[in-house]
């Protein structure tokens, strides 16, 4: 760690060779795509190496590695599962190859759920929002459309985004935890 830390490329291609596998396992485990499983894995290594000072001081090696390769994973899948324009990756996560009535049921309670936390938004960001993510449009057609800047509006988009999550937290603990659960497995 040291001598990667000190910007030695070929022991860090070492630790490439020793870790790869297992982190693309871990990135087809949870992502079930393969291409997605591989970029993963060069962008969780490529993060390494960009911030390899911070090896100096790592002492288990393995657990950092699976930390930082689970916390870039849950990143990217949560910026698919937030997006309701994903509408189709998340019936096929839910649907492997005959959507079992669990899984149908999971599906639904969850879409009930955003939609809840979705009309519990205030009115300014449920608008934008709702424009944004359930009838596909840009951010400066939303700015037209309500007459404010699109600054504004990427603004009330991330407080949406932020109000739902923290609703569903607050709400829905025990099913969002499931489903949380389920998301992982599927994706990361």
């Amino acid at each position: 760690m040291l001598r990667i830390s000190q910007g030695d490329a070929w022991a860090f291609r070492q630790i490439f060779n020793a870790y790869s596998r297992q982190v693309y396992s871990l990135c087809i485990k949870l992502t079930k795509d393969v291409e997605q499983a591989k970029d993963l894995t060069q962008e969780i290594f490529a993060r390494l190496w960009t911030r390899r000072e911070q090896l100096r001081g790592v002492s288990n090696f393995r657990g950092f590695l699976s930390t930082v390769a689970l916390n870039m994973i849950r990143n990217q899948l949560r910026k698919k599962v937030l997006d309701l324009t994903n509408e189709t990756f998340l019936m096929n996560y839910f649907e492997e190859s005959a959507p079992t009535p669990d899984k149908v049921m999971e599906f639904k309670e969850f879409q009930c759920m955003i939609q809840e936390a979705v009309d519990h938004l205030p009115p300014q960001l449920n608008r934008s929002f709702v424009l944004s993510r359930m009838a596909g449009m840009s951010h400066n057609e939303i700015a037209r459309q309500m007459e404010l800047s699109p600054l504004t509006v990427k603004s009330h988009i991330a407080r949406a985004l932020t109000f739902i999550r923290e609703y569903l937290e607050q709400h829905s603990a025990g099913a969002l935890t499931l489903l949380s659960l389920a998301i992982l497995k599927k994706f990361f």
